[in-house]
Parts: structure tokens; C-alpha cells; sequence
């Protein structure tokens, strides 16, 4: 809450914590905060990795191992700007969506896969 004030991204001048609408648009940036602080680590481990694949002395072991933990890094840093993303990668048990919503999701995914589909093709 702190980093988020300090930022200005949110002003408590004008806070009410009993109203409902107050604490769940509260939530939402603090999130938001969260995801790009996130976002801005990943970007700087994954900068760091990059530059360990461009050393002249790994052997070939060792710069499989750092291309693998660059390919991680990476993977991270793209779920943590696109979260749905990797919703869709991971199968999540127990759900507690009920189907209507889950409809609505898949039609989604699929609208946003045939979007990319037709941009590659481009």
C-alpha cells in the first residue's frame, strides 16, 4: 500500500474501507502494482541471464543450462504481463467456474487463438 501511494497510483486522501466498491477497486491496483513490480524483476533476471548466454567461455553443458534458465525466466515474464495465458497452459483442478463463465472463457481463448493464428499468417 505504501509503494502504491508513493507512486501515486492511489490516492487515500478520499478512502472509505467500509464502502464495498472503494475496497474492491483498492484490490484491483494493488494488484496491478504488484504485477508490474513483478514484471520490472523478470525484465532485469532475464536481462541478467541473456548476458551469461553471450559469454565466450561456457562449455556446452553449462550454456545449455543457462539457455534453459533464460527459456524459464522468459516464460515467467510472459505469464506475468499475460496472465491468461498461462491459465490456459496450466489445467486448473477444482474450479470453481460454473459453466456459463467457463463458456464464455473458452470462446475467449478461442477468438484470441484465431487472432494470432491470422496475424502469423500475415
Amino acid at each position: 500500500m505504501v509503494r502504491a501511494a508513493t507512486t501515486g497510483a492511489i490516492n487515500y486522501a478520499g478512502a472509505d474501507p467500509t464502502e464495498k466498491n472503494w475496497r474492491i477497486r483498492h484490490r484491483l491496483m494493488l494488484r496491478e502494482v504488484c504485477r508490474r513490480e513483478e514484471q520490472n524483476l523478470l525484465e532485469h533476471v532475464h536481462r541478467h541471464w541473456c548476458a551469461f548466454t553471450s559469454h565466450g567461455n561456457l562449455n556446452e553443458d553449462s550454456f545449455g543450462r543457462v539457455k534453459t534458465e533464460v527459456a524459464n525466466v522468459l516464460t515467467d515474464l510472459q505469464n506475468a504481463i499475460f496472465p491468461w495465458n498461462a491459465a490456459a497452459k496450466t489445467e486448473v483442478k477444482n474450479s470453481t467456474i460454473d459453466a456459463t463463465t467457463q463458456s464464455l472463457i473458452d470462446a475467449y481463448r478461442t477468438m484470441v487463438a484465431k487472432a494470432e493464428s491470422q496475424d502469423q499468417e500475415l
